[in-house]
């Protein structure tokens, strides 16, 4: 007896890791919402996206992982599985052409059509965060920050809380966090650089601007990602930090610079 409603998809002939930057137009773009704007784009374009098969098959398409609301990107991983091949000529002009608003092709690569989907082989990830302090008081000095830094990657263990759904789940941050760098900072507040925009404090950073008093800075951290352990969290070393600056610190612009993929993966 056939299966009703079942479809038979064409056989998958290749599959493309496109490595893509996000930037200020897309910055506040949910995730769903961007996947089905990648959808509608790779239609337009006419590349020959393969589906699964089921009653309710949907395009081969896989990011490796979601971006947070707000933050810019500049090397992050999709993988577009084809139903047909195209060459690399090809599949750049028609992305180059016909990528959604705010995304923009950075490099794609012809992978080997069974691999492990690139989600299951996220190793970590690499952010730059413009950080201030949320409230008035004497200025951090640099040589305060770097001290920070040090005793919070020399410590045993950083336990933090996290809301899931409705409950709070206690966790371990500390062998999550790979490595912390303060690339600049000003005592006075002042900036002089910045994590996307030369400096600019955009949207993210709206809530800090009148209450900053104790500097800002620029710091790049190296986030694990673990199948067992879960993911480090930005905003939560920024906290951590915060802890034992003794200062209340958010982040007011951020960019996830690149993913890391095991190795061999990439």
């Amino acid at each position: 007896m056939p299966d009703v409603g079942r479809t038979h998809a064409p056989e998958p002939r290749q599959r493309w890791r496109i490595l893509f930057r996000r930037d200020e137009d897309a910055r506040f773009l949910a995730h769903l919402d961007a996947m089905k704007l990648w959808e509608r784009a790779l239609r337009r374009a006419g590349i020959p996206v393969a589906r699964t098969e089921g009653m309710s098959p949907r395009p081969r398409i896989v990011f490796a992982a979601p971006l947070p609301l707000g933050m810019l990107a500049e090397r992050e991983i999709v993988d577009i599985v084809l139903s047909e091949r195209l060459t690399i000529a090809d599949m750049r002009r028609r992305l180059e052409r016909d990528l959604p608003h705010g995304f923009s092709l950075v490099d794609l690569h012809d992978v080997w059509l069974h691999a492990p989907a690139v989600a299951a082989q996220l190793a970590g990830a690499t952010y730059r965060l413009d950080v201030a302090s949320r409230a008035p008081g004497p200025p951090l000095r640099a040589a305060e920050v770097g001290e920070a830094v040090a005793a919070l990657l020399a410590a045993d263990r950083l336990d933090r809380e996290r809301r899931k759904e409705k409950r709070i789940v206690r966790y371990d941050l500390r062998p999550l966090i790979v490595g912390i760098e303060v690339l600049r900072w000003d005592e006075d507040g002042g900036g002089g650089g910045g994590a996307a925009n030369g400096g600019a404090v955009a949207a993210a950073g709206d809530a800090t601007r009148g209450t900053v008093g104790g500097g800002t800075g620029t710091l790049r951290v190296d986030l694990r990602h673990s199948q067992d352990e879960g993911t480090g969290r930005p905003d939560e070393v920024v906290a951590a930090l915060g802890d034992v600056l003794g200062r209340d610190l958010a982040v007011t612009q951020g960019v996830r610079e690149r993913l890391t993929l095991v190795e061999g993966a990439d």
